[in-house]
């Protein structure tokens, strides 16, 4: 009898156990971390700046005009900074500060400032990777300024929402060439695995002063984040990348040779590309890039053991605009833009592959395609490939059709008539 009665005692502890409600809490107990920006700290080892949402003025209950956060366009969030030894160590040091428990759950940006990420972020990514609250789809973001100043000054425009703010901006890179794709997760794993190295999306605040002396003609894609000439908007940009050896950033990319780290990669969507007109240079022809099939990346391994690689990317795309009103339309002119484009492509990745060998970074990926060489994940490590990548041999040949020629049949001259 007594046996049967602490089974039955051990049963119902075991029911309560699993009830799943012991931790609960409930949602307007938890403030919501939207962003984290860390930088090197001026008390402590860094400086960890927070953007917490408000959810009552998210969702209308606070009433109209600037939120806690500045936002001229109703921005509802708050800007927290605090000296901090470690990343985690700070958001239990919130509670101080905020009468809500803090969450990363809902985190959309890690911003790291640039100078931060010059010495070293790789001690920081790994215990983000094993907290339990980190979701692996969070955008890391490196910051031209002081992560501190781009998240207090980044007021959204457009959205009440910060958080939805942080996410449309970077899901830019669906239909621009100028926006790395890498999360969290894609960034973590390439940091760890031989024959790849991470990108990561370059950001900054408006720059107030000129930034180039003269309207020489410059590409779309020739700026980064902090150096685009512009008035008005979001207080963040975002363009380019950062170029990651490790933990420890190297470089930069500007908008166009993100583009080409993208297309060579594989993961390019499309982009809008102004083209000198090849008989009137002086004006444009203006194009779409979209890929029409994954790259082929054909690596081998020379006499002397250094990779030969050889790429071939295949584009298409239509014209939109023709500034000389030439007709490019008609069938025999049309490889005529078609090796225009070719030309551009081809000196735009020239360049890009450039750099990577000078840095000695494969961040287009070539050494995922060369570990079917080796027999063993063993024999694959023992090649030390990121070691003699910077003396590899790089080809790239580019072939872009064009699939049409827009809304107009022909192209006519505007008539001037005589008064």
């Amino acid at each position: 009898m007594l046996k049967r009665a602490f089974s039955f005692l051990l049963i119902l502890a075991f029911l309560f156990s699993a009830s799943g409600c012991y931790d609960y809490q409930e949602p307007e107990e938890v403030a919501l971390v939207l962003a984290v920006g860390l930088d090197r700290g001026r008390q402590n080892v860094l400086t960890m700046t927070v953007v917490v949402a408000v959810p009552k003025d998210i969702t209308g209950g606070g009433g109209g005009g600037p939120g806690p956060g500045g936002g001229k366009g109703g921005a509802k969030f708050q800007t927290i900074s605090m000296e901090v030894p470690t990343l985690l160590s700070g958001l239990e040091l919130l509670n101080a500060v905020v009468d809500r428990r803090a969450d990363l759950s809902h985190t959309k940006w890690i911003v790291f400032s640039r100078e931060l990420a010059e010495q070293d972020i790789g001690r920081y990514l790994a215990p983000m990777a094993r907290f339990r609250q980190f979701r692996r789809t969070t955008t890391i973001v490196i910051s031209q300024v002081r992560a501190e100043d781009l998240l207090s000054k980044g007021v959204p425009v457009l959205e009440d929402n910060v958080g939805k703010y942080y996410d449309l901006l970077w899901r830019g890179w669906r239909y621009t060439e100028f926006i790395p794709l890498d999360t969290f997760h894609l960034s973590y794993i390439r940091a760890k695995s031989p024959g790849t190295a991470p990108l990561a999306v370059l950001a900054s605040t408006e720059r107030k002063e000129s930034v180039y002396p003269d309207n020489s003609p410059k590409p779309k894609g020739f700026y980064e984040a902090g150096r685009l000439p512009r008035k008005g908007g979001g207080g963040i940009e975002i363009m380019g990348a950062a170029v990651f050896n490790g933990g420890r950033m190297v470089g930069t990319l500007n908008g166009d040779e993100t583009g080409m780290a993208k297309m060579l990669g594989g993961t390019f969507r499309r982009s809008i590309m102004s083209i000198p007109d090849p008989r009137y240079p002086d004006r444009y022809v203006v194009v779409e890039v979209k890929l029409r099939r994954q790259p082929h990346v054909n690596v081998k391994i020379s006499e002397d053991g250094l990779p030969v690689v050889n790429v071939e990317a295949h584009m298409e795309g239509d014209i939109i605009s023709i500034q000389s009103m030439e007709e490019y339309e008609r069938v025999e002119y049309i490889p005529i833009i078609e090796r225009a484009v070719e030309d551009r492509l081809r000196k735009d990745m020239n360049r890009t592959v450039a750099k990577s060998l000078e840095w000695g970074v494969d961040f287009m990926g070539f050494g995922l395609h060369a570990k079917k060489l080796f027999r063993t994940w063993q024999d694959w490590e023992a090649y030390r490939w990121n070691e003699k990548y910077s003396r590899a041999s790089i080809s790239v040949n580019i072939d872009y059709r064009i699939r049409r020629i827009g809304l107009l049949h022909e192209s006519m001259p505007i008539k001037n008539y005589p008064r």
